[in-house]
């Protein structure tokens, strides 16, 4: 007996579905980018108004990093193999949403659940990132793979687009907030206003997702594959073009990190000279002003997330991609130099468009010249370089480099030499983008949804 009846057909058998019920399916991405945007956002400016110092705060945004390696290929493999008949991939999403709220609630109220201790508070801090991070990294991975699970063949493309439109969409509503100082009309700070409201909307949303999503079950277990042996069984398949791809990608995200963990903090701190252990509301003002430049980043990279596949077509994945670099070297560049707070505009712009390029080039090239049989294996060591290059940027950048007096000063510093990096990874791109032709099929940026961070559509 069918779960629907004797006459249902999957979605994914049928000729096409709605619109409509395509974006209620794809509403569990926007719940995921509801946690990564403010977390990635606001963590170092919570662990600057808790006292941590530089190697502490390291710690703490090396949860991230490490629970991004460890826990996804788990969730994957274990949803892909589940026979509840409940479906496969909703009880991971639930599941997961239930620690991020649990967890973004322990963040938010930190210094509330333990208002006689400050060590109280930080230690109920740290237990609701890892609690976050857990749960977020259990349920993301299922609920992209139930998008592309549900829908038809012919509509896979419109995925994509509408989850680079959630991403958007949620760096948009959360920098929004900041840049309006909307917590002022609140008993909350920025950062609890942000992380209340990303868990309500991520929270509905999640629902909308569950409900209207009629998952087929398994009917037979299939065989589980350990994901860490299967990264180690890819490397063998690497070819010198792919390992120039997967050391620019590695080289990217080191050059990109201290830019996503210190610009808000660096904005308070340097550009606005605040102190953020002071209740002057002058540090708030800066990181209000940072998420200012987020939201104009995030709409270039929503816009621009459009543009891409035309930029590739005209000019290739190799310029393409020395073009994405060049614009993060810019970024980068900006911020060895204290300027007017409305001069790093330049830098969020050139950021958006470099994010977009870098997180969707690589997988369209590692798609182009990878048999299908070997293509699941080698994009799992993409992202795998993505995130040792998280552990590196923590461990070698932020602890190492950061506890220089002359960077800890400013963490201006720490973004700007960072351009090094991009520098290597242009180089690297330049070495591994090697395909004939120009034109590159919209269906590639289904490979980017794995990645980090966040419109990825080529």
């Amino acid at each position: 007996m069918r779960p629907h009846g004797e006459n249902w057909v999957p979605l994914c058998k049928r000729d096409s579905i709605s619109t409509l019920w395509i974006v209620a399916i794809c509403a569990n991405q926007l719940t995921m980018n509801f946690i990564w945007v403010p977390i990635g956002a606001l963590t170092n400016p919570y662990c600057q108004k808790l006292g941590l110092n530089n190697v502490a705060t390291t710690l703490v945004q090396l949860i991230g990093s490490i629970v991004g390696i460890l826990v996804p290929p788990f969730a994957a493999v274990w949803s892909d193999t589940t026979t509840m008949k409940f479906g496969r991939r909703r009880i991971y999403m639930i599941c997961g949403e239930f620690l991020v709220l649990v967890g973004l609630m322990m963040v938010a109220f930190c210094r509330e659940l333990s208002p006689k201790s400050h060590s109280g508070a930080i230690a109920v801090f740290v237990i609701g990132q890892i609690l976050a991070s857990v749960g977020g990294n259990s349920a993301n991975g299922p609920g992209r793979s139930m998008c592309s699970d549900l829908v038809p063949p012919s509509q896979q493309v419109l995925v994509s687009n509408i989850c680079t439109l959630y991403a958007g969409l949620s760096g948009v509503i959360s920098n929004l907030i900041g840049a309006l100082k909307l917590y002022q009309y609140t008993s909350m700070n920025n950062e609890t206003l942000v992380l209340m409201v990303s868990c309500i909307i991520g929270f509905v949303s999640l629902v909308i997702s569950v409900v209207v999503s009629p998952e087929e079950p398994l009917t037979e277990k299939p065989e589980t594959v350990n994901p860490l042996r299967l990264i180690g069984q890819s490397f063998k398949f690497l070819t010198r073009d792919l390992g120039y791809i997967c050391a620019a990608f590695l080289f990217f995200q080191l050059g990109v990190a201290m830019y996503s963990w210190n610009h808000t903090n660096y904005m308070g701190k340097v550009v606005f000279k605040g102190d953020a252990s002071s209740n002057d509301g002058v540090y708030d003002s800066g990181v209000s002003h940072a998420q200012l430049l987020m939201l104009i980043q995030t709409i270039v990279q929503v816009v621009f997330s459009f543009l891409n596949t035309a930029v590739v077509n005209r000019i290739g994945l190799k310029n393409t991609w020395i073009f994405g670099m060049c614009c993060g070297i810019v970024c980068d560049l900006l911020f060895f130099f204290i300027l007017d707070k409305w001069a790093y505009i330049i830098s969020y712009i050139t950021q958006g468009i470099v994010q977009v390029i870098a997180n969707s080039t690589p997988y369209a090239m590692v798609t182009l010249i990878t048999p299908s049989d070997k293509l699941a294996g080698i994009i799992t060591i993409v992202i795998f370089f993505g995130n040792i290059a998280g552990v590196i940027a923590q461990f070698g950048l932020q602890m190492g480099l950061g506890s220089v007096a002359w960077f800890s000063a400013n963490p201006g510093r720490l973004i700007g030499v960072s351009l090094v990096f991009l520098i290597v990874a242009l180089v690297f791109g330049y070495l591994g983008f090697n395909v004939s032709g120009k034109n590159v099929e919209n269906d590639f940026s289904e490979s980017t949804d794995s990645s980090e961070d966040k419109p990825a559509a080529l």
